[in-house]
């Protein structure tokens, strides 16, 4: 087996590209997965930022395994990112890699290694824990059930976890929220609905983010060049339904967006809410705006995409909800 450090291009190098292909290329909305893999690999590359440091290994000419060292000024300064991991199942090659890997990051002061993570949490990110192998909806990160558990062969200090969920049902939800959205209004909230954007609009997202997920696992904060690239106009056609918009006193104070994966299933992306605003029933209010409309519009289903376990949305019913995949990132100590 060969383990190589190499310089990257400006594209992932062919036996990358051809590994992920092998895996996910005849899964649902792999070119939807493809796409934020390399505009992740990109947001890398082209970034002042970050030290890009990629490995591979090699088996009789063939890529059996990748994983890069990620590290972004804008973190701690012990800390990176490791990313664009994918392998065959086999743990003497995962623990020669990583070995590799954990060289590499003690020689630039790092100390405490977090994924897996391509690039930063604002692109993909996680590895599946759970599946009852239903199909991959749009956006979500794809990776091999297996990988879980090679991770956690590495004794990770720490694990964050994840899930996504799915709801046929809309009439109970609605019932136990319905309060908070008619309170709305009464108290000077309003929520605007809309399928395109402005870039005013777009900078306002992007500082309310900021606040909103600045104490979140793995956070980085991006400048505007770089949100306004993540979020660039041909992405928020392919990906965006709808944005509703949160209003106070004409001040937009939060947001949460809808993606359709297909003529019955809505996706409800993150709610977002300023801090100060948390903890009031606005995160309710707009889940039952969202969930009026797509029982109006005919969809049957809604999913709730990339959930953390211990998310702060209170009084919202969780029990007539079908978990179908549950994810982890690590945190090494090394």
């Amino acid at each position: 087996m060969k383990i190589l450090k190499y310089k990257p291009s400006k594209t992932p190098i062919p036996e990358l590209v051809t590994l992920v292909k092998d895996k996910y290329g005849d899964k649902k909305n792999f070119d939807f997965f493809f796409s934020d893999f390399q505009k992740a690999y990109n947001f890398c590359i082209d970034n002042p930022n970050i030290s890009f440091l990629p490995f591979s290994s090699f088996e009789n000419e063939q890529l059996v395994a990748h994983i890069a060292l990620i590290i972004d000024k804008r973190l701690l300064e012990n800390e990176a990112f490791f990313g664009f991991f994918e392998m065959e199942q086999n743990l003497s090659v995962l623990k020669a890699i990583w070995q590799s890997l954990k060289e590499e990051a003690k020689k630039m002061g790092i100390s405490v290694l977090k994924g897996p993570v391509n690039g930063s949490i604002w692109h993909q990110y996680r590895c599946i824990k759970e599946t009852d192998s239903s199909e991959y909806f749009k956006s979500e990160p794809m990776s091999e059930s297996y990988y879980y558990k090679l991770l956690t062969q590495m004794k990770p200090l720490s694990e964050v976890s994840y899930y996504s969920a799915s709801r046929e049902k809309f009439d109970n939800v609605m019932e136990v929220i319905k309060t908070e959205f008619r309170k709305l209004i009464t108290v000077g909230f309003q929520i605007e609905e809309l399928k395109n954007v402005s870039y005013e609009q777009l900078l306002q997202i992007a500082e309310i983010s900021r606040i909103a997920f600045r104490n979140s696992w793995g956070y980085t904060d991006l400048t505007e060049k770089e949100f306004l690239q993540l979020y660039s106009s041909d992405k928020l056609e392919t990906h965006l339904n709808k944005l509703y918009l949160l209003y106070k006193d004409q001040q937009i104070i939060g947001y949460c967006g809808t993606s359709v994966e297909n003529k019955q299933t809505l996706i409800l992306k993150t709610i977002c809410i300023l801090p100060e605003y948390q903890g009031l029933g606005l995160g309710n209010a707009l889940a039952y705006k969202i969930h009026l409309d797509a029982q109006k519009e005919g969809f049957k289903k809604v999913i709730y995409a990339l959930i953390r376990e211990d998310n702060k949305v209170k009084n919202f019913p969780k029990d007539d909800t079908l978990i179908f995949r549950r994810y982890a990132a690590f945190e090494f100590k090394i």
